[in-house]
């Protein structure tokens, strides 16, 4: 093998086994800066975006970007709320659909009332365990509320002093004492009424003549006859009338 090599002026491959010993186990080390350099962009982003917005609410202008899908008739369901104590006049709180996130909030807001809306925090609330009834106990829904910051303050005013006459809470405690009439079972459904002083019933069964079967029978085929007799007459007077007979 040697001798061909030599001749054709080759030289023999040398083939062998790559050992542990032959792997330099030196490695250089990772080069460290000596001084950290920041990218002065980054810091002058929030500035940059503080001033776009500052110069876009003095102009008039929206503050952020507006949704390109243009709703005429929304249909989304959104509820003010009154603040709690840890919430400043500068704070609001809306009970929102389940499908609402943020940008939705701030667009629905702008677009609709012309309201200004800034750091936009959401919760969940799960829903409570109830029970109707006889029936088993189900879970309602899950509310979703979110608070927004606003532009200027608002305050919300005073509860009225008289709420019985504001808010009608004598009409509204007659209404639940006659949903619970309306629920009753067996032979609670036979008791007076009690809601609006019994006015609305149920009402007590009146007393009835007592007439036999027979006699009951006889006279509803009676009733029935006369009536299809009368319906007959009638009906022949109508097409005499219309056919000049």
């Amino acid at each position: 093998m040697l001798r061909i090599t030599q001749k054709l002026g080759f030289k023999a491959p040398v083939i062998g086994i790559r050992t542990l010993a032959t792997h330099s186990t030196e490695q250089p080390l990772p080069k460290t800066p000596s001084k950290v350099q920041l990218d002065s962009r980054k810091l002058s982003n929030p500035k940059k975006l503080y001033e776009l917005i500052q110069s876009s609410i003095a102009k008039g202008e929206p503050h952020f970007k507006i949704g390109g899908k243009q709703l005429y008739f929304p249909t989304a369901r959104v509820v003010l709320l009154r603040p709690n104590a840890k919430h400043t006049p500068y704070q609001a709180k809306f009970i929102v659909p389940k499908s609402f996130n943020r940008m939705d909030l701030r667009d629905y807001l702008y677009n609709l009332y012309g309201l200004r809306v800034f750091k936009i925090t959401t919760q969940i609330i799960p829903g409570k365990f109830v029970r109707e009834g006889v029936v088993a106990r189900y879970r309602t829904g899950s509310i979703k509320k979110m608070t927004v910051d606003l532009l200027e303050p608002f305050v919300w005013p005073e509860e009225p002093k008289d709420k019985d006459e504001e808010y009608n809470v004598g009409f509204m405690n007659e209404l639940d004492k006659y949903v619970e009439n309306t629920r009753r079972l067996g032979s609670d459904k036979l008791k007076a009424g009690t809601a609006f002083g019994g006015a609305l019933g149920p009402y007590p069964k009146k007393p009835e003549p007592f007439v036999p079967k027979f006699l009951k029978k006889k006279l509803l085929n009676e009733k029935n006859e006369t009536k299809s007799i009368n319906d007959k007459k009638e009906n022949e007077k109508l097409i005499s009338k219309y056919l000049n007979l």
